[in-house]
């Protein structure tokens, strides 16, 4: 019964938007009120619909009702509500049900906004657009309420590596991240379709892609704390096809946040722009199909489908049209304001864009290439984390060069000497506190981080000592001088973030060491300065799986901590490819993390460990937060979405 109300939702949400899409298109031609409200009330009517959808699929889920197929596949009744409840984007037909519900959503939104309502109708048809696709998907190949012959008494359960707090929302703030971009491009094409030859789907935008930006970003920290917490080989990034295509929008967003600034406060880079926030889209669409068409091996994506073929059509449809429209009427997005002068604010956010992009384009064709060389030569030859690192860390060095003056040159045109004047003491605090470096870290590549770094919070600082002296010279009180300077200092937290948080990737990943040892029973080794003991070992037998654990002492000078490293062998084999997990034994702290790993278990009592010493990669997890509370504090500064 539940099923079949599901699938009669589903069904009735894809024509409301099939009809939603016609009367929005003979809307534009006939200018009728009467079919855009009949767009509009379809918008609302696959909103709710979809939301039904949703919660009869959660329900299902919750009370283990192994009828349904989906359910079966992704629960067990070992698994506990709030594993219930992710397991609704564990598997590719719910994931899509929870895409397509959250775009519903985000389209109701731009439906009952009231301004600028000409660029709101052609925005709601693109949006819609978009939107009937991915219903269409669900309701022909994807089926979450597909029924099965004869129920299982349990379910395969969701992959014990995806049982992990970081994994459970790590998905679903990337789903938000990804789709909010549906609705910056559906304003970009809108203003192209309505011949909008104001800047107000910047405006419109604006608000959109704060959220977009602090939800991925939200998004790809998860995915690195989870892939530290639960992978097993000491790290947080592996340059994985699939953490690379959620690298990708987020690197074009953050182009864009810059450069729509251009456009905001001199009309500048209108076309750059509308190009740059189609290239964030695609780019989210085609995530989306790498994930999910089985292309690429990953312990990220879903398993094989049937639905890349038709990603591939919708893909090639959507970004011929956006050229087409774009080609068709570039001549109403055209900027009566010029670039005069090479040194100033608008032509360093160009610049700015030319590094992200060049990064974006690296790790594009590092994800691609397998995928090229095995159609090309029938061999598929992997592009290996060295590839990227070496390629990317200079464009991140003329980044951080860009990040430390940008923010103090002025529009228009900006003069040489003040500058030089202003960044001369900063510069001269970096170039010693880069000396003093010399004492604890001798790298080259370490310590032209630490002077870009060191120079870019010098500048920062040094920017809010004059604010805050020119403003109280003028009896403002504090609270008024961030009210006035709010977004400016949003962006120095930003900024500052990702200092720390790429001084702590430098770090870890320069410093770090790895250890393999063998142990017995109260036996002790010495790792470079540190002494290690195993105390004893433990088994523990639970219904599903069988815990083996030790516990172990590491010595660091006159400091003592016990870590308890855990392999976990299950009985059956239910929903994964393996049925031995590790679960990694850590202790974080500030200057360095100890992370230990039970690798196996040998003859005569004697246990292989290993254990990696990662040295300040707090820094990555205290600057990415800080980063992101930036972004919140922008997006809060906006009133509504």
């Amino acid at each position: 019964m539940i099923n079949n109300l599901g699938e009669s939702f589903l069904f009735l949400s894809f024509l409301m938007g099939i009809v939603g899409t016609i009367a929005f298109y003979f809307a534009s031609k006939k200018k009728s009120n009467i079919l855009v409200l009949v767009g509009e009330r379809s918008i609302k009517a696959v909103f709710s619909l979809l939301s039904l959808s949703v919660l009869l699929l959660v329900y299902l889920l919750v009370t283990k009702d192994y009828s349904n197929a989906y359910v079966a596949k992704n629960a067990s009744n070992d698994l506990s509500i709030i594993y219930s409840i992710a397991a609704l984007w564990a598997g590719q037909e719910g994931s899509l049900l929870l895409w397509s519900w959250i775009l519903s959503m985000f389209a109701f939104i731009v439906t009952i906004s009231k301004t600028f309502k000409p660029l709101i109708v052609s925005t709601e048809k693109t949006v819609l657009f978009i939107l009937s696709f991915f219903v269409f998907l669900i309701v022909v190949i994807e089926n979450p309420f597909e029924v099965l012959s004869s129920a299982p008494k349990n379910g395969r359960g969701l992959n014990p590596i995806l049982q992990n707090f970081y994994m459970a929302i790590h998905p679903l703030t990337l789903y938000v991240g990804y789709i909010a971009l549906s609705i910056p491009f559906g304003f970009a094409l809108g203003s192209i379709l309505s011949k909008d030859k104001t800047d107000s789907w910047i405006i419109l935008s604006k608000r959109w892609t704060y959220f977009s930006w602090v939800f991925l970003s939200i998004g790809l920290l998860l995915g690195s704390r989870w892939a530290y917490l639960e992978l097993g080989w000491g790290g947080y990034w592996a340059w994985d096809p699939v953490e690379n295509v959620a690298l990708m929008p987020w690197l074009a967003l953050t182009a864009f946040v810059h450069s729509s600034m251009a456009q905001e406060s001199r009309s500048l880079l209108r076309k750059w722009n509308i190009c740059l926030i189609f290239i964030a889209f695609f780019l989210s669409i085609f995530g989306t199909f790498i994930t999910r068409s089985g292309l690429i091996s990953s312990v990220h994506s879903f398993a094989q489908s049937s639905i890349g073929p038709y990603f591939i059509v919708f893909i090639l449809l959507l970004v011929g049209f956006s050229i087409f429209i774009y080609q068709r009427n570039k001549r109403f997005i055209c900027s009566n304001q010029e670039i005069v002068s090479l040194f100033s604010k608008e032509n360093f956010f160009i610049f700015n864009n030319i590094f992200f992009l060049v990064i974006t384009l690296t790790v594009l064709l590092g994800t691609i290439f397998p995928i090229l060389s095995e159609a090309i030569t029938g061999e598929k030859i992997l592009v290996g984390p060295s590839f990227y690192n070496l390629v990317n860390f200079p464009n991140i060095l003329l980044l951080m060069s860009l990040m430390s003056v940008a923010p103090i040159i002025p529009w228009k045109e900006g003069r040489v000497l003040p500058i030089l004047k202003f960044i001369f003491i900063p510069f001269i605090i970096s170039f010693l506190l880069t000396l003093a470096s010399l004492f604890y870290f001798y790298n080259i590549k370490v310590l032209l981080v630490f002077f870009l770094s060191f120079f870019i919070v010098s500048i920062i600082l040094k920017e809010l000592i004059e604010d805050f002296k020119l403003q109280l010279k003028k009896q403002t009180n504090i609270t008024e001088i961030f009210r006035l300077k709010l977004r400016r200092y949003c962006s120095f937290l930003i900024h500052f973030g990702i200092i720390l948080a790429i001084i702590g990737i430098t770090l870890s990943s320069t410093y770090g060491t790895k250890s393999d040892f063998i142990l017995s029973k109260s036996e002790k080794i010495d790792i470079n300065q540190y002494e290690v003991q195993l105390i004893n070992t433990y088994r523990k037998e639970i219904e599903s799986k069988t815990i083996l654990g030790a516990h172990l002492t590491l010595l660091d000078g006159k400091k003592l901590y016990s870590l308890y490293p855990e392999q976990n062998l299950y009985k059956y084999e239910g929903n994964r490819s393996i049925n031995k997990e590790t679960e990694v034994a850590i202790y974080s702290g500030i200057m360095k993390d100890y992370y230990i790993i039970l690798v196996d278990e040998l003859d005569g009592d004697r246990f292989n460990f290993k254990i990696y010493i990662n040295p300040w990669v707090s820094l990555l997890w205290i600057g990415s937060l800080i980063s992101i509370l930036g972004g919140f504090a922008l997006l809060l500064r906006r009133k509504t979405l």
